[in-house]
């Protein structure tokens, strides 16, 4: 049986039906392609290894909507950070001048569109220091979690660094979150060991630094977010870079890596004479 030929009016209806389908197909892959361009380019989560350009890494401690928490060893302040994957996430920024040889505790200031994955082993939460004999926790990106009891502040040290019984940590560790058991969100930010010797006498202890509170936190010199950076090539080995021991062979490396790349300063200066023992 021969068909017959569409008349104008059916075949103008069947194309505009072509052309409508069309435009849809392409209507959906375009909003596809904005809901992928809004996309965040990175996610900071508490827990996640961060290293360097040179690949030296560490842990994130707490995170923040726009910052990250970690020790200010991990890398001189105005330095670039990045995750495992090579992504760039950010900036460092040391808290204070001195770095690691005071405070050491450090925030990687977000790019453009980095986000806060959130405080997954801790809870939210900034909270003081607790007391001598309370229980602290570190959940080591390596090691996983152990726990200790604090002790009393070492004469001569930094305002800022506390000090707890021995953590068997691991490179790679530190920057790690610390926590009070039941309670949500952190105390301080894992540095690494302080080595004491009196004689025959030889004593171990962790370090830890202790949060800004809300001042330091609303008077901080970077707020907002820093421009996004090239991403790291997937050529980068990641190097776990070791908690810093305090008063033992890493002396004179904690005095240089005070210098920070915004300039020295007095607190620099400071620093690196705590190394020493000497309180200017």
């Amino acid at each position: 049986m021969t068909s017959k030929p569409l008349s104008l009016s059916r075949r103008l209806r069947a194309a505009a039906s072509v052309f409508a389908g069309a435009a849809l197909a392409v209507a959906g892959t375009l909003a596809g392609q904005a809901v992928a361009q809004a996309a965040p380019a990175a996610t900071v989560t508490q827990g996640q290894m961060i290293m360097t350009a040179e690949g030296s890494t560490c842990t994130v401690g707490y995170v923040e909507a726009d910052r990250a928490w970690t020790a200010a060893h991990c890398g001189l302040s105005g330095q670039q950070m990045y995750a495992e994957d090579g992504t760039h996430l950010g900036t460092l920024r040391w808290l204070k001048p001195s770095g690691a040889a005071g405070q050491d505790i450090a925030y990687i200031q977000f790019a453009a569109g980095t986000v806060s994955g959130g405080n997954p082993k801790t809870g939210d939460g900034i909270n003081p220091v607790p007391p001598t004999g309370t229980q602290i926790c570190v959940d080591g990106r390596r090691t996983g979690k152990d726990c200790a009891t604090t002790v009393d502040r070492l004469r001569g040290a930094d305002p800022g660094m506390n000090f707890a019984d021995p953590l068997p940590k691991l490179n790679g560790d530190s920057g790690s979150g610390v926590k009070v058991p039941g309670q949500s969100g952190v105390v301080g930010i894992y540095q690494g060991a302080t080595y004491l010797s009196s004689g025959q006498a030889h004593r171990e202890l962790s370090n830890y630094a202790r949060m800004p509170d809300a001042g330091e936190l609303a008077s901080l010199r970077h707020q907002g977010y820093v421009p996004r950076k090239a991403n790291l090539p997937r050529t980068v080995t990641p190097i776990e870079l070791p908690g810093l021991q305090v008063r033992e062979l890493q002396e004179q490396a904690e005095g240089l890596v005070t210098t920070s790349s915004e300039g020295p300063g007095w607190d620099s200066v400071r620093g690196i004479a705590l190394n020493y023992g000497v309180v200017l």
